[in-house]
């Protein structure tokens, strides 16, 4: 699964840049540039991967349309219907 992959990344990117950045901090060292950069590489892996996932959407034929539902939506509604 490659979701599975990309959260994983997520995942080891914010894990780097939280350490790098105790260091650096912990060297008197300003950190806003670099975690600046590192929320741009972010930005731009959450793009590519958001574009892989709205093409392979498109490509099962599906009625749904790319950004139809957020995942915050579809987690509401679940929750909701857990209640009801």
């Amino acid at each position: 699964m490659k979701t599975e992959a990309f959260w994983e990344t997520v995942k080891q990117m914010s894990t780097l840049t939280v350490n790098s950045c105790r260091v650096a901090t912990s060297q008197g060292q300003e950190t806003q540039y670099f975690e600046r950069d590192q929320i741009r590489n972010l930005k731009k892996k959450c793009e590519r991967e958001l574009a892989r996932l709205e093409e392979k959407a498109l490509s099962l034929g599906t009625d749904l349309t790319p950004r139809e539902v957020s995942c915050e939506e579809f987690s509401l509604t679940k929750s909701q219907i857990r209640k009801d």
